[in-house]
């Protein structure tokens, strides 16, 4: 964006224990320069100044992430050889400093004014910088300006007003006589730093070996914003392409050392050293998997291996080393001048994570020949649709029922069980919609994946045909030896019209749901918790969410009993509580009506070892 001056008045005080960050704002942009004159000057810092008159004065707005002290250091601008009179104030009636200059030597010959003396504080939101030329004086070509901030999150896109933040959000305990009677649980961050908007980065387990029954709360953000943008930003997210390696242009032979890629790399191996005839590749790689949150070393590949050119027929034969640990059969393919490229297929769970993998490329030809290839690729083979069908319909509610082909907890399923006796197999994750009046159609308000992960959504508002997902909840007790965390659901038995499922896991815990959805809200009653690992080590919840930067995140803070908050990303050890709210203060430009999530303790009772129980109907 072109210089905006945001003469965002600084104040700030300046306390060498505080962090602070320092920006400097042009003062011609794309809206003052259509206000005032511009001239072009060499000793400009982007070689144009502003011209300020008693008639046209400078206004600027400019926009704060939360309270914070900002201090204007310093005012770049120049004169005539004239007197120079200005003052500088904000939002209207805020005094920041008056600065006088004698003549000078002309409009090239800049004066920087250092700090002004006064220091406010001010609320998060839009304000507005004014300067004035005061009568008599001679007129002011502005430069730049230069302020300190002590917020360390501020950038440049909040201070020019291209994302919004809003000072507080409030939320009020759901059933607060009945959350105060509960015992404190808290959280403990676990997040860590992302550039992927894709990645999940944000992960928050909730602690409370006595909890009995807790409720989720799923509601639309408290900024506002009518930008409905809903669509992946893939921007920095290197592991989602298909590609997993790739070697290009390169020479097979025994001369050729060690390629290193990142992690993998191949080495060349002569079968005979008399002739150059023939050769072996070996490819080695790691993959990540489960313990990634990843399906890399599960997914079936194409192998690609392309020559530059031929004159002569040559033989590839290959093999892989399977998870069993044998070589698999051998799988030929002949090039020639006229077919330079050829694929391989391999298929689903060859591969193990956190461990090298091994494809070997054995090549022959009849003469002497130098193999010179243009690129030998691995990439993941296309994933098919997913399988979606309706296992129940009513005027209340449709439920669907998805198996993915290949999620990453693969071979893992669950079994979806219906009061009116239907049965859905080998279920990836189900999804519910509500009943929209306004458009005689249904929007989807929740969705329960094996993993047990929780997405809610409040109903889309009227105008909007849906809109997305982001904050998550995983209901049960997480894996801890895992970047992902998790737990493995394997039944789920719905009472569709009541809107209620009993949800069954691997270790033999179980958990009751209750589903509603009204227009302002949806909320997930979670009770009957019967868990069979120790309460005090694992988690009964846990947040997933994202955050990148301020601006581009689906949550930037949580509230703890609607009083103190605090940055999503700040290291913060651990926050006691009863009720958590996850939110955005920033509008963002990702998920941007994605909700905000409250988790509320409703009752807790003396922790007990719960004994299993075998999943049956409820």
């Amino acid at each position: 964006m072109e210089g905006n001056m945001l003469i965002l008045v600084t104040f700030i005080i300046f306390v060498p224990s505080v962090f602070t960050k320092m920006f400097i704002l042009q003062a011609d942009n794309s809206r003052t320069r259509e206000n005032h004159m511009v001239i072009n000057l060499g000793n400009a810092s982007n070689g144009n100044a502003l011209l300020i008159t008693e008639q046209e004065p400078l206004s600027i707005n400019f926009c704060i992430r939360e309270k914070t002290t900002v201090r204007l250091n310093n005012f770049r601008f120049s004169i005539d050889n004239e007197n120079a009179l200005f003052t500088v104030n904000l939002d209207h009636g805020y005094w920041l400093g008056t600065y006088y200059s004698p003549p000078r030597g002309g409009r090239e010959d800049f004066i920087d004014t250092g700090a002004f003396p006064r220091v406010y504080n001010f609320d998060a939101g839009w304000h507005v910088l004014k300067v004035d030329v005061r009568p008599g004086s001679a007129n002011i070509t502005v430069d730049n300006i230069e302020f300190e901030i002590t917020d360390e999150r501020m950038n440049l896109d909040i201070l020019q007003c291209s994302i919004m933040c809003i000072q507080e959000a409030k939320f009020v305990g759901r059933h607060p006589s009945q959350t105060a009677a509960t015992e404190t649980a808290y959280i403990s961050q676990q997040s860590y730093d992302t550039k992927c908007a894709e990645v999940d980065n944000v992960n928050i387990p909730i602690y409370n070996p006595e909890v009995s029954q807790f409720l989720i709360t799923a509601t639309l953000p408290q900024y506002k914003s009518f930008a409905n943008r809903r669509h992946d930003n893939l921007t920095n997210c290197p592991h989602l392409p298909p590609q997993l390696w790739r070697f290009s242009d390169f020479t097979a032979s025994s001369d050729t050392e060690r390629i290193q890629g990142k992690n993998s790399s191949l080495i060349f191996i002569p079968k005979d050293f008399s002739s150059r005839k023939s050769i072996a590749i070996i490819a080695s790689f790691k993959l990540e998997g489960e313990k990634e949150g990843s399906i890399d070393s599960k997914i079936g590949n194409e192998l690609y291996l392309r020559f530059r050119n031929l004159s002569v027929p040559v033989t590839v034969m290959m093999q892989y080393r399977e998870n069993t640990g044998r070589l698999s059969d051998a799988s030929v393919r002949t090039f020639d001048p006229h077919s330079l490229e050829h694929m391989w297929t391999i298929p689903d769970f060859t591969w193990i994570e956190d461990t090298e993998n091994y494809i070997v490329l054995s090549m022959e030809a009849d003469v002497n020949v130098k193999f010179e290839v243009s690129y030998l690729q691995l990439i993941k083979r296309p994933m098919v649709p997913d399988a979606v069908s309706t296992i129940y319909r009513s005027d209340d509610v449709i439920i669907e029922a998805v198996n993915v082909q290949l999620s990453w907890l693969a071979p893992k399923t669950m079994t979806v069980r219906l009061s009116s006796g239907g049965i859905a197999e080998n279920i990836t994750f189900i999804r519910i919609y509500r009943p929209i009046p306004w458009n005689n159609g249904y929007a989807q308000v929740f969705v329960l994946y094996n993993d047990g992960n929780v997405r809610l959504l409040p109903t889309a508002p009227e105008g909007t045909d849906w809109i997305p997902f982001g904050t998550s909840v995983i209901v049960g007790q997480t894996k801890s030896d895992r970047v992902r965390p998790y737990t493995v659901i394997t039944q789920v038995d719905i009472i569709p019209e009541r809107w209620q499922m009993k949800v069954y896991y691997e270790d033999g815990s179980s958990v009751k749901m209750s589903l509603n959805s009204t227009s302002d809200e949806t909320q997930l009653l979670v009770s009957d918790m019967d868990f069979m690992q120790d309460r005090f080590t694992h988690p009964f919840a846990t947040i997933r969410s994202m955050y990148v930067d301020e601006g581009n995140t689906d949550v930037d803070s949580v509230k703890i009993d609607n009083k103190q908050t605090y940055h999503i990303m700040d290291k913060w050890g651990s926050l006691d509580g009863r009720s958590f709210a996850f939110h955005r203060r920033c509008i963002s430009t990702h998920l941007t009506l994605s909700p905000d999530i409250q988790v509320d303790i409703l009752e807790t009772k003396q922790a007990t070892t719960t004994p299993q129980v075998s999943p049956n109907s409820i």
